[in-house]
């Protein structure tokens, strides 16, 4: 009795199931089959609007299932589509545009045309070439324009009237690559030239200056102790630079006087 039960249940679930995987099966098809329906395929040239010549390997893509393409050597193309989707070209040198696909797509080949990309320039005022000899005396007269920005490693450029660029900072080779214009009147015009050779001696006398109100005769004589002529002597032993006296701060030349006068005293006799 139990094995008929048993017997019995199997065989209605076995049924069942079979049931089940065939409207699955069906359902599966019916859609596939609606879907093949709906899904078709579209097949257009791209042509230039002004020339009608073909746009070679333009891009092609369905914005609709986001499948793409590309327009062979005689501008044509095919890609899935259903009514309703847009279809969008672009390529380089023309205008980006998409069409909507309408009913009749799929009954014919269609035909599409793409404006070129216009891109507007500035004006352009061509004049002669100056002679050699102009352009030469162009470049001399030349006279650098201030800036706010410059590049890094070259020194920053300077108002006209300011203080010139120095001899180290003008043969800087970024220099000369960066502002070749500034690097040409900064090396060979003579007004340039000028400018830093009197601007090296107003340097000049402004250090003297300093120089000679920081380290004066009565501030040796208050160091060492000596006096008169060995003062002198001892002065132009130690034979100190300007750069040397402006730079370094008065403790350390005072160190510096202690340490010589020792020398000094061991080369003079008596």
């Amino acid at each position: 009795m139990l094995k008929n039960i048993n017997s019995n249940n199997y065989h209605f679930f076995s049924i069942h199931l079979w049931s089940v995987t065939k409207h699955f099966l069906i359902s599966i098809c019916i859609l596939s089959l609606a879907f093949t329906s709906r899904s078709q395929v579209v097949h257009g040239e791209l042509l230039d609007s002004l020339t009608n010549e073909p746009v070679q390997f333009a891009h092609v893509t369905n914005l609709g299932n986001n499948l793409g393409t590309l327009t062979n050597a005689e501008g044509q193309f095919r890609i899935p589509a259903t009514i309703g989707d847009t279809i969008h070209f672009s390529i380089v040198g023309y205008q980006q545009l998409g069409w909507i696909i309408k009913e009749g797509w799929f009954d014919h080949k269609v035909t599409l045309k793409l404006p070129k990309d216009t891109v507007l320039l500035d004006e352009v005022l061509i004049s002669s070439m100056p002679t050699e000899e102009r352009f030469k005396q162009n470049i001399l007269n030349y006279q650098p324009n201030d800036s706010s920005f410059w590049y890094h490693g070259v020194a920053p450029p300077k108002p006209y009237d300011s203080s010139p660029m120095t001899e180290k900072e003008v043969n800087n080779p970024l220099f000369a690559i960066m502002q070749p214009a500034d690097f040409l009147y900064e090396k060979f015009s003579k007004q340039a030239k000028e400018k830093r050779k009197y601007h090296q001696l107003i340097q000049r006398e402004s250090i003297t200056l300093r120089v000679n109100k920081k380290f004066t005769r009565d501030f040796v004589q208050n160091v060492t102790g000596l006096e008169g002529d060995q003062l002198t002597s001892f002065i132009f032993f130690c034979d100190y630079s300007l750069d040397y006296l402006d730079r370094t701060p008065l403790y350390m030349i005072q160190e510096d006087l202690l340490a010589k006068l020792d020398e000094f005293n061991k080369q003079t006799p008596g």
